[in-house]
């Protein structure tokens, strides 16, 4: 999520990219953040004045990770899978989903979640805003990779109570 200018106005989208962009030729607004990913993919490279960092932008969770999945007690499928999962990854989006999930966040929730490792260390990252957008709820920590799940739900616990759930409808 961006920290964002006082007199300016956020507002959620969840339509399609080209609709977007439409939107703002049309002078609807004066700018519009999408992802890098999909802007390469359709070609619209030109169109790009900014690109944030994961500093500037904390991402939301899982952005950018390709996931498969399967039915429970598929093993064949389950084994075929292990081969193309990368473990590092598969990580983080642990403990990305798990924080995600003690804030029972969804698609309209303000909330963005990175974890990174170093070592044997995942760290985590996270922040999560109030409704209204006025409010900035942060935190960063760190553990053994062997505890990713914990992590995540430790500092969704953390950011849940500091917010006192102002970020739920």
């Amino acid at each position: 999520m961006i920290r964002r200018p006082p007199r300016s106005t956020l507002i959620p989208y969840t339509t399609l990219f080209r609709s977007r962009i439409k939107k703002l030729n049309e002078k609807l607004y004066d700018a519009i953040i999408l992802s890098y990913a999909g802007i390469q993919s359709l070609k619209l490279d030109k169109n790009i004045s900014q690109i944030f960092s994961t500093r500037e932008i904390i991402p939301s969770v899982g952005q950018g990770v390709v996931t498969l999945q399967c039915r429970k007690n598929d093993s064949e499928i389950i084994k075929l899978l292990d081969k193309v999962n990368h473990k590092l990854t598969n990580i983080c989006v642990i403990a990305e989903r798990q924080f995600l999930k003690v804030l029972e966040g969804d698609c309209a929730t303000a909330v963005g979640a990175i974890a990174n490792l170093v070592g044997d260390q995942i760290n985590l990252e996270a922040e999560l805003f109030s409704i209204d957008g006025k409010q900035r709820f942060y935190h960063k920590a760190s553990k053994n990779i062997n505890y990713s799940s914990e992590l995540g739900r430790e500092v969704g616990e953390i950011l849940k109570k500091e917010s006192n759930n102002s970020y739920k409808r």
